[in-house]
């Protein structure tokens, strides 16, 4: 009889992805799969919202410099961080924790990280809700809030290689409807009246207008 010791471990459905240690040269993915995986994480609903309000406050080239100008805060945060990232194979709050912050000063960073990400999950969460309310009508918001926000965390336990999976097929598609909406409303305005015309809102400034492109991701951009 085998002893306990040299029992198998039980099949856990959570995939641990190294999240406390050093994520070893094979295990690492390359640079088209992260690709794909950035810009499934990036294009939200919150981006069309983003544009909307940019669009609502802002003339054409004050938005067009804000968008640049938030995307460049961005790049350089990314850039950085993604550099320590690829060199030491830890994610951030490891990182932090030899890095000056220790043991409890990076249970505090990943925990301010945490509870921010808890209220963005949420967002998303009655955005996709609203969505499906729309197209499907059977069950209500809050039902299908729930039911999103399960499918999510399901997919999230099975680590970055399910998450991958679905930015395959996901990100094609969403690249082909983006694609077909922006021809549709194009082709029923002309592009030189649209950059000519005034914002239809109150005025929206340009510091405030970067401030919402850089910060709408920062935390992404810090953690990913």
């Amino acid at each position: 009889m085998a002893s306990a010791a040299s029992a198998p471990p039980a099949p856990s459905v959570v995939v641990d992805d190294h999240s406390l240690s050093r994520v070893p040269r094979s295990a690492r993915y390359g640079w088209f799969q992260v690709a794909v995986q950035r810009f499934g994480q990036i294009s939200a609903l919150s981006q069309f919202l983003l544009g909307a309000t940019l669009g609502f406050g802002m003339g054409f080239w004050e938005a067009f410099w804000a968008i640049t100008l938030g995307a460049v805060i961005l790049e350089i945060v990314s850039v950085f961080v993604g550099v320590i990232g690829m060199r030491e194979g830890l994610n951030t709050s490891v990182i932090a924790r030899w890095t000056g912050f220790g043991k409890a000063g990076s249970a505090l960073v990943g925990l301010a990280i945490g509870l921010s990400l808890i209220g963005w999950f949420g967002i998303q969460s009655g955005v996709s809700a609203a969505g499906l309310v729309a197209i499907l009508p059977v069950l209500p918001a809050w039902a299908w809030s729930l039911v999103f926000g399960l499918v999510v965390t399901a997919i999230v336990l099975r680590g970055f290689h399910s998450m991958q999976w679905l930015a395959n097929v996901t990100v094609p598609l969403f690249l082909v409807l983006v694609g077909w909406a922006v021809v549709v409303e194009l082709s029923t305005h002309s592009i030189a009246e649209l950059v000519a015309k005034a914002p239809a809102g109150p005025e929206l400034s340009f510091v405030a207008g970067t401030t919402l492109v850089a910060g709408g991701f920062i935390v992404g951009a810090v953690i990913t």
